[in-house]
């Protein structure tokens, strides 16, 4: 009888989220030129926490950080100290279009529809999660 393999865990058991978060500042930071200024990050729950705080840390530049839909008791009061202790400006925005209008990074949390580059700043970059199970 021949073997499989088990199904793949999705990304988020294998890697939490705020390893995750960290991978894509490091990729942010590696890939964006050096005048970023804005990042919207879009998708919900637990990931765009750690996704905001990892941005706030240790990606230089960004002066507004958007997220696409609004958390409910948004900012957090430990994300907003953060975020104001690093000089950047915490929005959420109304429809996914205003959130990417002349983004420089766009992050996604998690699976998403795609991201209409014709929205987004030219030199901008997209930060997407694994696919499941990779």
């Amino acid at each position: 009888m021949p073997r499989t393999a088990p199904p793949a865990l999705p990304y988020e058991t294998v890697l939490p989220y705020e390893a995750a978060a960290r991978l894509c500042a490091a990729a942010a930071r590696t890939l964006l030129v050096p005048r970023v200024s804005s990042a919207t990050v879009l998708g919900t729950g637990p990931a765009v926490a750690a996704h905001l705080a990892a941005l706030v840390r240790e990606v230089p530049g960004l002066g507004n950080i958007t997220v696409h839909p609004g958390p409910a008791h948004w900012p957090h009061p430990g994300a907003a100290a953060l975020a104001a202790a690093q000089g950047t400006v915490l929005t959420t925005a109304a429809s996914r279009e205003r959130a990417l209008l002349g983004a420089d990074l766009v992050v996604l949390t998690g699976p998403a529809l795609p991201v209409d580059r014709s929205l987004l700043a030219p030199s901008a970059v997209v930060v997407e999660p694994p696919p499941p199970g990779a």
